[in-house]
């Protein structure tokens, strides 16, 4: 992450640290703890329900998502936005990589 007024970075060699699901690289948190911004590197079956809406964009990889029923691909440079309440289950491959957006009216609990 920089130290600029504006947060950057690049996705590919940010510092990664590991977590219960792979690793991420933290990009922006909100004083409050309710935006959060960074890069994950993830991969194999993953279910929930989610506890904030999501914005993800693809780097590397594909991830097949199911939501609420309805499954689709998803590659290098698709985007997607999820809702909190959402059944999701994604399904990423071995090199998924991501950039994402988490946002919450409440503070979202730290995933590193």
């Amino acid at each position: 992450m920089s130290g600029s007024v504006v947060p950057h970075f690049n996705a590919h060699s940010a510092e990664f640290k590991k977590f219960s699901a792979g690793e991420m690289a933290l990009l922006y948190a909100s004083d409050d703890g309710t935006r959060l911004a960074g890069s994950f590197k993830e991969s194999g079956l993953h279910q929930m329900t989610m506890p904030f809406d999501e914005f993800i964009y693809i780097v590397a990889g594909s991830s097949k998502i199911t939501v609420e029923g309805e499954t689709f691909e998803m590659g290098v440079g698709d985007a997607c936005y999820l809702k909190k309440g959402m059944e999701v289950t994604f399904e990423h491959s071995s090199d998924f990589h991501d950039v994402t957006v988490l946002l919450s009216d409440t503070p979202i609990e730290p995933i590193v």
